[in-house]
C-alpha cells in the first residue's frame, strides 16, 4: 500500500534544465498537501523497465521528451483530447491501479495565445514529436486555415500526425532552403535552441529575414532563445514556451489532486518559475 503522500514526478530523457519541480512545489504549497515531486531520467534502453517501476510507486506524473508517445502503450485509460493528438503528456495512476494518460500541452499552448487572433491564418510548425500534435490540434480549434509542419523526415512523420478536419494540412521537408515567408506563426517544436544546441536556431538569419514585420514567432523551449533573439531585432512577437510549461502544470497538477485550475494556482506557479530563472 503506498504511503498518503502524494508521490509526483516528471519523466523524461534529459531534465537537467526542467522548472516543473519548482512550479510544483508552488502548487503543492498553495494547495497545503503532502506531496512530492521529483525529477525522473530514464534513457531508452531502460524506459519499458523503469517506467513500469515508477506506475508503481507514482500517483502522477508528467511526460516530457522523448517519451510522450511512447508512454501510450502503458496506460489504461487515454482522455478523448489525448487520444486525438496522439500524446500523453500527463498520467495519473488511481488507487486499483488503473493508470490515465491526459494530454495538459494542449490547455498550456492554446491559452499562451489567447491574446491573439490566428482565425485564417497560416502557420509553420517546426519539428513534428509529441509536442508538435498537442500544438497541432490547438491550432485547428484556434481555427488556422493552413498548417505546414516541416521536418527533417517526411515519411517518418506525416502518417503519424493527428488527421485534422478543420484546417489544412501539408507536411513538407525542412532544410536551409525552405521558404516560409509568408507564416503569420512560426513555432520551433524541435530541440534545437537548449541543451547542447543552445546557441542555435532551427532555421536561418535569411529565413527569419524573410517573415513580415509583426509577424509571431514561438519557440516551445521555455527560455530566451537566440531564434527569439533574433526574432526581435526584426520586430517580430517573441514568445517562449513558459506560459505553456506553467499552465500545462497547472492543468496536470489539477487532475492530479482535485485542486480548482484557478488564476490565483496559476499565479503561485508563475511566480516559482520565474524565482527559479532568475537564480
Amino acid at each position: 500500500m503506498r504511503d498518503e503522500i502524494l508521490n509526483l514526478g516528471v519523466v523524461g530523457a534529459t531534465l537537467k534544465h526542467s522548472k516543473s519541480p519548482e512550479i510544483q512545489a508552488a502548487a503543492i504549497a498553495h494547495a497545503g498537501i503532502q506531496a512530492n515531486y521529483d525529477k525522473y531520467e530514464i534513457t531508452a534502453e531502460n524506459f519499458e523497465t523503469e517506467i513500469r517501476q515508477l506506475l508503481m510507486k507514482l500517483h502522477g506524473m508528467n511526460i516530457t521528451i522523448p517519451y510522450k508517445e511512447k508512454i501510450l502503450k502503458y496506460i489504461n485509460k487515454v482522455d478523448k483530447l489525448a487520444k486525438r493528438i496522439g500524446a500523453v503528456n500527463t498520467v495519473k495512476v488511481n488507487r486499483g491501479g488503473l493508470i490515465e494518460g491526459y494530454n495538459t500541452d494542449y490547455f498550456g499552448f492554446k491559452e499562451s495565445l489567447k491574446e491573439y487572433d490566428l482565425k485564417g491564418k497560416k502557420v509553420t510548425i517546426l519539428g513534428g514529436g509529441g509536442a508538435a500534435k498537442a500544438v497541432l490540434v490547438a491550432l485547428e480549434d484556434l481555427e488556422v486555415e493552413r498548417i505546414e509542419v516541416r521536418v527533417r523526415n517526411v515519411d517518418k512523420v506525416v502518417n503519424d500526425l493527428p488527421r485534422l478536419d478543420n484546417c489544412e494540412l501539408v507536411v513538407e521537408l525542412f532544410n536551409r532552403e525552405s521558404d516560409i515567408s509568408d507564416t503569420h506563426l512560426l513555432i520551433n517544436a524541435t530541440p534545437v535552441g537548449q541543451g547542447r544546441l543552445a546557441g542555435e536556431m532551427p532555421l536561418t538569419d535569411l529565413q527569419l529575414n524573410c517573415l513580415e514585420e509583426g509577424s509571431i514567432v514561438y519557440d516551445l523551449i521555455y527560455s530566451d532563445t537566440l531564434m527569439l533573439q533574433e526574432a526581435r531585432k526584426r520586430k517580430c512577437h517573441a514568445i517562449n514556451g513558459s506560459e505553456m510549461l506553467i499552465l500545462q502544470g497547472a492543468e496536470s497538477f489539477s487532475l492530479w489532486t482535485g485542486t480548482e485550475l484557478s488564476e490565483d494556482l496559476i499565479s503561485k506557479m508563475r511566480e516559482a518559475f520565474y524565482s527559479a530563472v532568475a537564480v
